[in-house]
C-alpha cells in the first residue's frame, strides 16, 4: 500500500516505513528528548519538524489524537507540511502550513509554525460539535476551501493517522513548560519586551545581544553564547540538562560552529530566538518558536538554562 499526498509535490509515506515509530531516548523524566528518526516516516527534515510542532501544540490544547490527525491532514493537504511563504490565485495572501490569509493574524504568526498551529486549534475548537463530525468536515469548516465536502482534506486522513501515532507525545519525556511554575525576577518586563521584538530583523548570528536586548541591556558583556554558558557553569549558576526552566531563563545550545546558541525562554515551551525562521541567509528575524525548534531544525545540542547575569560595565 501506498498513500499519497494529494497536493502537487507532496512526500510519499510507504506501510513499510509507517511501521518503524519514532524513537524515544529517555534519560530521566526531565532530561529525555523525542529523537526524530526522520525517514521512519518518510519525510525530510522540515516536514518531521514542522509534524512534531503540529502534534506538540496539539498536546498543549489537550485536543486528543483526533484533533492532531485533523490538524496534520489540514497541513498535509495545504502545504505539504512545509512552511510556505506564498499564496496561490484563489488566497494570495496565504501563507504557511495552514495556509492561513490575513484574517487570521499577524504574517510572523502564521508564518511561525507553532503559531499556524495555535491558529489552526483555537480556530477549530470553535466548531461546534468538530469532535462528532468526519475529521475532513472538521476541517472544512475551520478552512473554508473550495471542497464543500471536505474531499481534499478525505484524501490525506489515513496517512494523518499513521503519521500521529509515529510521532512521539511530548509527555513521553516530560513537556517543555508542563506546569510553569516559577519566574526570574523582572521576567515580565522582559517577557514584554521579547514579543515587541518578534518580527524584528538585524540580530544575525547575535544571539546573546538579543537576549540582552530582552533584559533591558544593549549588549552582553560576552563574546559568544558559549562564552556566557561557560561563565555560567564556572560561577555555579548554571542547571545544566534541566529542561523546567522558569520563565525569564536564558537557555543554551551547543552548535557546530565555536560560539553556541541562546534564547529566552517566555514560559509554555516557547522560545524567543533569532535567525531560527530565516528564509533569506543573513536575515537576522526574531521569531517566537517551540523550544524544540533549536534542536529539531539545527540539530543542536541542549546544555541548560541559568538566570540572566552579565558582567558589571
Amino acid at each position: 500500500m501506498i498513500i499519497k499526498l494529494a497536493a502537487a509535490g507532496a512526500l510519499l509515506v510507504t506501510a513499510a516505513t509507517l511501521m518503524a515509530p519514532l524513537a524515544v531516548a529517555g534519560e530521566g523524566a526531565d532530561t529525555c528528548k523525542a529523537v526524530q528518526t526522520l525517514n521512519a516516516v518518510g519525510l525530510d527534515a522540515e516536514q518531521a519538524s514542522n509534524l512534531a510542532v503540529i502534534v506538540g501544540v496539539g498536546d498543549r490544547f489537550e485536543v486528543g489524537v483526533a484533533g492532531k490527525v485533523i490538524a496534520v491532514m489540514t497541513a498535509m493537504t495545504e502545504s505539504s507540511l512545509r512552511n510556505i511563504d506564498h499564496g496561490d490565485t484563489a488566497g494570495p495572501d496565504s501563507r504557511g502550513l495552514f495556509q492561513q490569509r490575513d484574517s487570521w493574524g499577524p504574517l510572523y504568526v502564521r508564518m511561525d509554525p507553532a503559531g499556524a498551529a495555535e491558529l489552526f486549534y483555537a480556530a477549530l475548537a470553535n466548531v461546534p460539535g468538530w469532535t462528532s463530525m468526519e475529521p475532513w468536515m472538521a476541517a472544512q469548516a475551520v478552512q473554508r476551501s473550495a471542497f464543500a465536502d471536505g474531499d481534499n482534506y478525505r484524501s490525506n486522513y489515513e496517512a494523518a493517522v499513521h503519521l500521529v501515532g509515529a510521532t512521539p507525545t511530548v509527555g513521553a519525556c516530560g513537556s517543555w513548560g508542563a506546569g510553569d511554575t516559577g519566574q526570574i525576577p523582572g521576567a515580565e518586563a522582559a517577557v514584554d519586551r521579547a514579543l515587541k521584538l518578534v518580527g524584528r530583523q538585524g540580530y544575525y548570528q547575535l544571539c546573546a545581544r538579543l537576549a540582552s536586548n530582552i533584559w533591558g541591556r544593549s549588549h552582553s558583556g560576552y563574546t559568544s553564547a558559549a562564552e556566557q554558558w561557560t561563565q555560567m557553569v564556572d560561577s555555579g549558576n548554571a542547571h545544566p540538562d534541566d529542561r523546567r526552566p522558569p520563565v525569564g531563563a536564558l537557555l543554551f545550545w551547543s552548535t557546530d560552529g565555536p560560539y553556541g546558541h541562546v534564547a529566552v525562554y517566555v514560559g509554555n515551551g516557547r522560545i524567543v530566538s533569532n535567525d531560527i525562521g530565516d528564509r533569506v541567509p543573513g536575515q537576522g528575524g526574531v521569531y517566537l518558536v517551540d523550544v524544540e525548534s533549536i534542536e529539531q531544525r539545527w540539530g543542536a545540542t541542549y546544555l541548560g538554562w541559568a538566570p540572566p547575569i552579565y558582567p558589571t560595565i
